[in-house]
């Protein structure tokens, strides 16, 4: 899944027209960057899990969060900016690891995984 299609599908959630722009995805990016949940930057690039899991919790209003990762191997390789991010994310059941110990933060995000947390997500939103 890449940056834009994220961006697009987190325009419509929030009740946003994406259709029309210079490209596909103009309009989504657009008011992921007015938003705060993305520079625009990227924009078909693949989306990693920890890039997701900020994008939802810039979406959710940066709630704070200072669950533990340590039970991960991986938890060292997550990026300083998505810390928090991925903390909340991991808390609400948002994003959980593979099973072998590893949260996996840097590998893409496919569109299965982005199901499953964006399924995750409206859940914690309504809990």
């Amino acid at each position: 899944m890449t940056r834009a299609m994220l961006m697009t599908v987190l325009a419509r959630f929030d009740g946003e027209d994406t259709s029309g722009g210079s490209v596909w995805y103009e309009n989504g990016m657009e008011w992921a960057k007015a938003n705060g949940m993305s520079d625009g930057s990227n924009p078909n690039g693949n989306i990693t899990r920890e890039q997701l899991a900020v994008m939802l919790w810039r979406y959710a209003g940066s709630p704070t969060s200072d669950h533990s990762l340590d039970g991960y191997t991986d938890a060292d390789q997550i990026s300083g900016y998505v810390l928090e991010a991925m903390r909340w994310a991991n808390e609400t059941g948002i994003i959980t690891g593979y099973g072998n110990g590893l949260l996996g933060a840097k590998d893409n995000a496919t569109r299965a995984q982005v199901a499953q947390m964006l399924m995750n997500f409206v859940k914690s939103l309504n809990p």
